[in-house]
């Protein structure tokens, strides 16, 4: 008789322990699911004949979506298929927009990559290639999207750096300025202001 009690109450631990180990599993699955609504998301665009300006505020709304209105919209890079230059500038076309978020969580910042030509990424903070410091772009004035840029390189008789990508910034510095894009890299480099569409080779924030 002692043997079949013994027998009902490990029978009854086991099941209880079963049923424990299934409730954990559940849990921790639901748990990685809201996790992973901050690494990717179905956005992905392969069309970009919307136009730059329109892609960036679905990028934009991405973020506003998973985060709420509490967030940073640090910078806007729009990579093209080939080296720009005055020869080839009329033939360029777009091949990925990544748009650069940060936002506040458990304590700690958190990038956000919104792409084009692959799923939502975050990533560790800061971004490696920032080379100048990036103020909010939310709520800043901007009149140029990334095609009038091209434009206005086009129409600049000056000679164009070398680069793949013009990358849309608010440069931190002494000297309030308004948004930038900004064409080359640090050693070479053009300042296109997003509102003026004047173009320098130094930087306005200094």
């Amino acid at each position: 008789m002692k043997k079949l009690i013994l027998m009902g109450l490990l029978l009854a631990v086991v099941g209880i322990m079963a049923t424990g180990c299934s409730s954990c599993k559940s849990e921790n699955k639901k748990q990685d699911t809201e996790n992973e609504a901050y690494h990717d998301y179905d956005g992905v665009v392969q069309d970009f004949t919307a136009g730059t300006a329109k892609i960036q505020a679905m990028h934009r709304q991405t973020m506003f979506s998973l985060v709420g209105g509490d967030y940073e919209w640090r910078n806007s890079r729009i990579i093209f298929n080939d080296t720009v230059t005055t020869d080839n500038i009329d033939d360029i076309h777009i091949t990925d927009i990544n748009d650069v978020f940060c936002y506040w969580n458990d304590g700690m910042w958190v990038q956000y990559i919104c792409s084009n030509v692959k799923n939502g990424l975050q990533i560790p903070f800061p971004i490696n290639d920032v080379w100048i410091e990036d103020d909010d772009l939310n709520d800043q004035p901007m009149e140029l999207s990334a095609e009038d840029a091209l434009q206005r390189l086009k129409e600049w008789n000056g000679i164009l750096p070398k680069a793949k990508f013009i990358t849309l910034r608010l440069p931190v510095g002494p000297k309030p300025c308004n948004p930038q894009w900004v064409f080359g890299d640090v050693y070479d480099v053009l300042f296109i202001d997003a509102v003026t569409g004047d173009i320098t080779d130094s930087n306005p924030a200094f």
